[in-house]
């Protein structure tokens, strides 16, 4: 047995750390649950950039697709066009030059026509269509690789804040455990007995913030 001093400040020792225990627990709890929320959010805004991605590709294959068709089409109006300024025949190079100029008014990426001109002044060689240059798809592809790029970025915050929030939650039960083994040193008379569970809960509580540090 101990002393009734000796009991007393054991006692309040012990409340004290059932309290700071408690608090920390609770604390643990709550971030968890903000974190939990916030990679929620994050997971549903990754699903909705991939969904937009996914139709802003589609869209973009089609229109590089029609651009590229635009393109050897503005190629086979403009042969025309030098077979007929070659004849002489400037009413059919004027038609032609409204056809070229139709044809190469739908292309999407802006700069269409001076490409194309630049591609005409070299002779149309057969890998130099510009719709099938590298700087031609990245404007095209810009805006869904931009939203892939974002949904990947969105999803790996949602992981990392899911990871977060399960080392937490696996604090907390580890902070259970220090509160079970205050309260068992609180109500325990036997004074060994009391030092051993109070150490046993102070060095598991000190293992249960290490843990949530961890998580930083």
């Amino acid at each position: 047995m101990e002393s009734p001093p000796a009991g007393r400040g054991i006692e309040i020792a012990t409340a004290i750390a059932l309290g700071i225990v408690s608090l920390v627990t609770a604390l643990g709890v709550l971030q968890a649950s903000v974190w939990n929320g916030d990679a929620a959010r994050f997971g549903s805004d990754a699903a909705d950039a991939r969904d937009q991605s996914i139709s802003v590709a589609v869209v973009s294959q089609l229109k590089a697709r029609a651009d590229l068709g635009a393109m050897y089409e503005g190629e086979r109006i403009a042969r025309l066009q030098d077979e007929a300024l070659a004849a002489g025949d400037q009413i059919r190079v004027f038609e032609l030059e409204t056809a070229l100029t139709s044809a190469l008014g739908t292309v999407y990426v802006d700069g269409a026509r001076a490409l194309f001109d630049a591609w005409r002044a070299d002779g149309f060689p057969a890998d130099g269509n510009p719709a099938a240059s590298a700087d031609f798809l990245v404007q095209g592809q810009g805006d869904a690789d931009a939203l892939a790029l974002t949904s990947q970025r969105l999803g790996q915050l949602g992981k990392d804040l899911t990871a977060r929030a399960a080392i937490f939650g696996q604090a907390s039960l580890v902070h259970a455990l220090a509160l079970f083994l205050f309260g068992v040193a609180g109500i325990n008379r036997l004074r060994t007995a009391r030092y051993v569970t109070l150490a046993m809960g102070a060095s598991v509580f000190l293992f249960g913030l290490f843990l949530m540090s961890t998580a930083y």
